[in-house]
């Protein structure tokens, strides 16, 4: 299995546009064969980052999920829409 944490952090004045491509995301993405889990977060205090945990059954899933079209979408409004560059850990569970 593969667990990510990608941190996505808005400009906040496009922080609705953000929210809701991110969403969209998320809908599709649980419907993926290889997707185990996909929860969107919304940081309480600072609403412009968000927070993904995911779990994928294996890199070739992972990789098919990249390519999908609302990936694609997102990654092209990213760069006008975002503050800074997503981050991404691959994390191995340890407890």
């Amino acid at each position: 299995m593969i667990y990510l944490t990608a941190i996505v952090k808005s400009k906040p004045k496009h922080n609705d546009a953000v929210k809701s491509l991110l969403m969209n995301m998320a809908v599709h993405s649980k419907k993926e064969t290889a997707c185990l889990q996909y929860d969107l977060h919304q940081n309480s205090t600072e609403p412009n980052i968000f927070v993904f945990h995911e779990i994928w059954n294996d890199e070739k899933g992972l990789e098919a999920h990249n390519s999908q079209p609302y990936i694609q979408e997102f990654v092209k409004a990213s760069e006008t829409l975002l503050e800074d560059n997503v981050i991404i850990y691959k994390t191995q569970k340890i407890g």
